[in-house]
């Protein structure tokens, strides 16, 4: 706690001095204490604090809103809003801002700690996931097979680079468009039409491991590809299928 850097925007010095005082005996550092909107950006620009505690009504040509929008642009530091004005035309232009929690003033030591704790448990957990989806985002398009994500309605959401080469569709091409359209298959020994294997996962709500049935993928510029394939459901919080992931490669062929 005592590394947790929090900036002070407010342009009542009492309160401001107030609230200073109740972050130091609470053992959070307070890096500044300003009044204005320009100095707010200013500061966070230079200390990159890990909270801003930004009053809404400030003085001067910005105020509190537009400040931590700008802030929020520039370095993602979180901000919690102090107001005593909590009408709803003033929380619907604080919304876009993403402000992880409001203070109504007058408040006492337990609701500032109690906001000041939330806050960073919300911002420490939503650094972990956008961390954690960048991750496996790198992944996923640095991977040799080929791996496709497509929508409930049964059209396609993303394409890897290496799917891209097997379809020979471009994923800004491809997005929006039904997964039978992008992925062309046939039963390898009869070269029948196959039911797409997304759409059959999809219609049963359960994955399928096609591995052994072999099925030939036709790119779009009418190359053919011997693959195997892997359809994996994903349910959404009521158990329902909300999408499904496929991952193909190229299969061996028979005698290797």
């Amino acid at each position: 706690m005592a590394h947790t850097k929090i900036l002070i925007v407010d342009d009542e010095v009492v309160v401001a001095e107030a609230i200073r005082r109740q972050l130091r005996s609470l053992g959070y550092l307070v890096v500044g204490v300003v009044s204005t909107g320009s100095e707010a950006v200013q500061l966070a620009g230079e200390h990159r604090p890990d909270l801003i505690l930004m009053d809404i009504k400030l003085k001067g040509s910005m105020d509190g809103i537009e400040a931590a929008g700008t802030i929020q642009s520039q370095y993602a530091i979180p901000v919690i809003y102090l107001t005593a004005f909590s009408d709803e035309e003033t929380l619907e232009r604080a919304r876009p801002t993403l402000p992880l929690a409001y203070l109504i003033k007058p408040f006492v030591s337990s609701d500032l700690r109690a906001a000041v704790e939330l806050a960073l448990f919300r911002h420490r957990v939503s650094s972990m996931a956008e961390q954690r989806g960048r991750w496996l985002n790198t992944v996923v398009q640095s991977m040799g097979d080929a791996v496709m994500t497509v929508d409930r309605q049964g059209k396609v959401t993303m394409l890897n680079p290496a799917a891209e080469g097997m379809t020979g569709w471009l994923q800004s091409d491809a997005i929006g468009k039904p997964v039978g359209e992008i992925v062309v298959l046939l039963d390898a020994e009869s070269r029948r039409p196959v039911m797409n294997p997304a759409l059959h996962a999809l219609e049963m709500g359960k994955s399928s491991d096609l591995a052994q049935r072999p099925l030939l993928l036709i790119s779009r510029q009418g190359t053919e590809y011997r693959i195997g394939d892997r359809v994996t459901v994903i349910h959404d919080d009521k158990g329902d299928a909300s999408g499904v992931v496929m991952v193909f490669r190229v299969a061996p062929t028979q005698g290797t």
